[in-house]
C-alpha cells in the first residue's frame, strides 16, 4: 500500500492566530473528510501552537510547529490512532518513523507550506515534513535513502512533543505524557557511555 502524501497542517503564527479554515480549502477538506478525532486533535495542535506563538520566540514557534505537524501527520496518516490514546510504545514507533521516514515525506530544500492563489492558501506540492540536509562542503548527490536525523533534531523532536503533551495535560485534554517516559528508552539517542574519547 502506498504511503499517504502529507499535507501542511499549520500556517505561520501571523496566519494561525486568526485562522479561518475556509481560507485553507485543502486543509479544510482534509479535516472535514477525516474522523472527528482528527479535527479535535488539529484544534489541540492549533491551541498549543497559538500558546507557543504568543509566549515564545518566532524560532521556537517554527520549530515546534514543524515537530507537532510531523507528529500529527504520522498519527493521522500512518498510525491512525488518537494521540490521547498513545502510550510509550507508540512514541517509540514514531521515533522509528522519524529515523527513516518514507522518501515521499522528505524534501531537499525548504519550501513554504502554502502559497496564495485567488485569495486562498493552497498547499505547496513541493513541501514535505522532513528535509535532507547535507554537510557543508559535501558535494555528493543528495540521496533521500540516507536521511537520518541528527542528535540535535531528535532532542528537538522530544522537547517539542513533551511540551505539547504537557500543554494537553494542563488543558485536561490528555491525562498522561508518554513522551517523557519514551525518551529514556529511545534507541537512537547516543548515550554518554557510547561516546568514546
Amino acid at each position: 500500500m502506498a504511503t499517504p502524501k502529507p499535507i501542511p497542517l499549520f500556517p505561520i503564527y501571523a496566519e494561525l492566530k486568526h485562522v479561518r479554515l475556509d481560507e485553507f480549502p485543502e486543509l479544510s477538506q482534509f479535516l472535514l473528510d477525516a474522523e472527528p478525532w482528527k479535527s479535535q486533535t488539529w484544534n489541540w495542535g492549533q491551541d498549543f501552537l497559538s500558546y507557543i506563538g504568543r509566549n515564545k520566540s518566532e524560532h521556537t514557534y517554527t520549530r515546534f510547529r514543524s515537530e507537532v505537524e510531523k507528529f500529527l501527520l504520522w498519527a493521522f496518516l500512518i498510525k491512525g490512532k488518537p494521540i490521547d490514546e498513545f502510550r510509550k510504545i507508540d512514541i517509540l514507533e514514531y521515533a522509528d518513523f522519524c529515523w527513516q521516514p518514507p522518501l515521499t515525506w522528505i524534501c531537499l530544500t525548504n519550501h513554504e507550506k502554502f502559497f496564495m492563489q485567488n485569495g486562498l492558501f493552497m498547499q505547496n506540492p513541493d513541501w514535505a515534513p522532513f528535509r535532507l540536509m547535507l554537510s557543508k562542503g559535501d558535494q555528493s548527490k543528495p540521496d533521500k535513502k540516507k536521511y537520518r536525523p541528527s542528535q540535535q533534531t531528535l532532542h528537538s523532536t522530544f522537547t517539542a512533543l513533551n511540551a505539547f503533551y504537557k500543554h494537553l495535560m494542563d488543558e485536561e485534554f490528555c491525562f498522561g505524557n508518554p513522551v517523557q517516559i519514551a525518551k529514556k528508552d529511545c534507541r537512537y539517542f547516543i548515550k554518554d557511555a557510547q561516546v568514546k574519547d
